[in-house]
């Protein structure tokens, strides 16, 4: 509800919603940090309260905008989302399509990502306020952008890493597995050229995530030390993190269906992502837990 007689917005100490992050794990080093305010769209387009219905619907796809803040008197009254308006509407205001904007779509910009995600499932736009006006919007397109991406390649990239010492101590003879022949040639022809150049390491660091994925899932005690409870629970889990990593590596959609958070939707939706990146942070935990975090078992070989 607004609060009587004004805005939230006329509050600087209004509490705008935060949402406590979920549990990420210890993680002996620093990984990148994102927040609802890098995230957020904050060039604000705004609509005045007497436009047009019809306008706005072609204003909004026009321009590529999920949702829109509508003000009245130089102060945000509510916002009008993509399907709360076509061009067929009659109408000179938007009174009868308007959202008022209360503190429930509010998020603030400290929000972390797990948080935005979670809140993301639940609307599917949110809105960062300042004194008196909305100062960004965030909506579910949102989590294509490139801090999202640069977030979930660092945890990918730090999961890989826990994942090739897990393998090295559980599994050292891991080209006995279910490993192609092509991907063993590439693992050599890339072993071959780090060694020519004297930058070699071990020969699983040249292997793929697929290939982490394809050892890990094959040898019950892998996956089990990642918290996995059964071998097709691994292939699932494992594999939605190799479509992932392998998305974000090569800059396509994150998210791909915005609109719909439905069990039959097609495409990644917002709470599919949001269930990988738990995948990703479960089994960080675990691994963790199990001694595999690369800083860890480098300390115990220089002992």
């Amino acid at each position: 509800m607004w609060w009587l007689g004004t805005s939230i917005f006329d509050y600087r100490t209004s509490p705008i919603l935060t949402i406590p992050a979920s549990s990420q794990g210890d993680v002996p080093r620093d990984l990148y940090d994102c927040t609802a305010a890098e995230l957020a769209t904050h060039s604000v387009e705004h609509l005045e309260h007497d436009t047009p219905p019809s306008d706005v619907a072609e204003w909004l796809a026009e321009s590529g905008y999920d949702a829109a803040p509508v003000y009245a008197d130089d102060d945000p009254s509510g916002f009008i989302h993509k399907h709360d308006v076509t061009t067929d509407d009659d109408g000179n205001t938007l009174d009868d399509h308007l959202t008022p904007l209360t503190i429930d779509y509010m998020i603030s910009g400290d929000t972390s990502f797990t948080a935005v995600l979670s809140a993301l499932i639940e609307k599917p736009v949110y809105f960062l306020g300042g004194h008196n006006h909305v100062t960004g919007i965030l909506t579910r397109a949102d989590l294509n952008t490139a801090p999202a991406r640069i977030y979930l390649f660092d945890r990918i990239t730090y999961l890989e890493e826990h994942l090739r010492e897990l393998i090295l101590d559980t599994k050292p003879d891991w080209k006995t597995t279910p490993v192609t022949a092509d991907e063993l040639d590439d693992i050599e022809d890339r072993y071959e050229d780090a060694q020519a150049a004297n930058v070699a390491l071990d020969e699983l660091h040249y292997a793929q995530f697929s290939t982490l994925e394809t050892i890990t899932t094959s040898v019950e005690a892998c996956w089990q030390t990642c918290g996995l409870s059964t071998k097709g629970g691994a292939d699932s889990r494992l594999h939605e993190v190799t479509q992932l990593r392998n998305d974000v590596a090569h800059a396509n959609l994150l998210v791909e269906n915005t609109d719909s958070n439905g069990f039959l939707s097609s495409g990644r939706t917002t709470e599919n992502l949001y269930n990988t990146l738990e995948t990703i942070h479960d089994i960080l935990s675990n691994l963790q837990e199990a001694g595999y975090a690369p800083e860890t078992v480098e300390a115990q070989h220089t002992v």
